[in-house]
């Protein structure tokens, strides 16, 4: 993946710390906007309560989507991605208040960003990606599940 193209990863990512999670049930599809955090390999990492709609659809479908989007994007453009994969309830990682920790494990990412490539998406190269963090980032990941 071209080094421009993380860049945008990147940048789409620092931009918000929600993203729209969207799972899929019996009685049909919900999203619900949830914090996240994210590893060099793009993992997303979220906390929820147990007994919310979404985490229900995950437990019993881990298929997943999710969409990472700021308003106001950057100047001139719209910046953000649209992801598919699977959520991992890491049940070893609950908190006392009863919040449940999650990882999100993309399959497939597109970025979007107008300002360049107008509207056309690009598809990310999961398979080699790994994002540079900051080091005060990348020691509060270590502490991440």
């Amino acid at each position: 993946m071209s080094e421009d193209l993380k860049r945008r990863v990147k940048e789409a990512l620092e931009r918000t710390d929600i993203m729209a999670l969207s799972a899929i049930g019996t009685d049909g599809p919900w999203t619900a906007p949830v914090q996240y955090r994210y590893n060099e390999k793009l993992d997303l990492f979220f906390l929820s309560m147990p007994d919310t709609k979404h985490v229900r659809h995950i437990l019993s479908d881990p298929r997943v989507s999710a969409a990472i989007y700021s308003h106001p994007g950057p100047s001139g453009g719209n910046l953000g991605l649209q992801i598919s994969g699977t959520a991992e309830h890491l049940t070893g990682e609950s908190s006392a208040s009863g919040w449940q920790s999650f990882k999100l494990k993309p399959r497939e990412i597109w970025c979007f960003d107008s300002r360049v490539f107008g509207r056309e998406r690009r598809q990310v190269d999961i398979s080699d990606l790994r994002l540079l963090l900051p080091t005060a980032w990348g020691q509060a990941q270590a502490r991440m599940p």
